[in-house]
């Protein structure tokens, strides 16, 4: 195949708006926001897991404490009617005794109920706050995540006006090229990560970065210079410095 010195050149500089663009959707496709956003979705998906389950667990707590206080309560009232009634001065001396020793037997298990009480009540509190804890790392997280959606959307909108760009100068440039030396690169591209035409440099090819043989050298360096050559290695387009 036969092309001008001139369209080869052109051809290199079609490679590189090319190599260009796949560099800018590598970099598009590896965002650190696009990694950061799905580890806090993972962390809100964990939260979200946590916090359900110690929900629930303070919601039990809750009934405990509350059954916890109504049981203190019942004590207090029964020693408050045994005491209105102590201090009536209405009752005989037996009944005396026996309201006397039920106030003592009651105070005990009312001291008792309340330190139960007090124990639920710090364990309430403990659990309180880790929900608290938990719901303030979910808005920290969305708060986080909005900003790095912000980000990326900048990110994005500045990666979209380069891929545009480089869209452009590319339909500039291809139609100035031979239309079957343009075909053989483009099919080239496909087999061979996006690089369908490199330069030689000395005795090297600039796509694979090997070496050429004296012989095959020797023979290229005969060539006429509309001659297409090819790398015996990678097969990509070879044009001549």
């Amino acid at each position: 195949m036969k092309a001008t010195p001139e369209d080869q050149n052109l051809l290199i500089e079609l490679q590189l708006i090319d190599s260009q663009v796949t560099q800018v959707k590598t970099k598009l496709a590896g965002l650190p926001e696009l990694e950061q956003i799905a580890a806090i979705h993972a962390r809100l998906e964990n939260t979200a897991v946590e916090l359900n389950v110690v929900e629930t667990e303070l919601a039990d707590v809750a009934i405990d404490l509350r059954r916890s206080e109504l049981d203190v309560e019942q004590v207090d009232d029964r020693i408050q009617k045994d005491e209105k009634r102590l201090s009536s001065g209405l009752t005989t001396p037996k009944e005396l005794e026996q309201l006397q020793h039920e106030v003592v037997t009651l105070t005990k298990r009312k001291a008792e109920l309340e330190d139960g009480e007090l124990e639920i009540l710090i364990k309430h509190d403990g659990i309180k706050g880790r929900v608290d804890e938990l719901l303030n790392d979910q808005i920290g997280l969305k708060q986080l995540e909005l900003e790095l959606n912000v980000r990326l959307e900048n990110a994005r909108a500045e990666i979209d006006k380069t891929l545009a760009e480089l869209a452009q100068a590319r339909a500039a440039l291809a139609p100035k090229i031979d239309p079957a030396l343009v075909e053989l690169y483009n099919k080239i591209r496909l087999s061979a990560h996006g690089v369908g035409a490199a330069l030689l440099v000395g005795n090297k090819c600039d796509g694979c970065h090997l070496a050429i043989n004296a012989t095959e050298i020797d023979r290229i360096k005969g060539l006429v210079p509309d001659e297409v050559i090819r790398c015996e290695e990678c097969r990509r387009i070879l044009v001549r410095i």
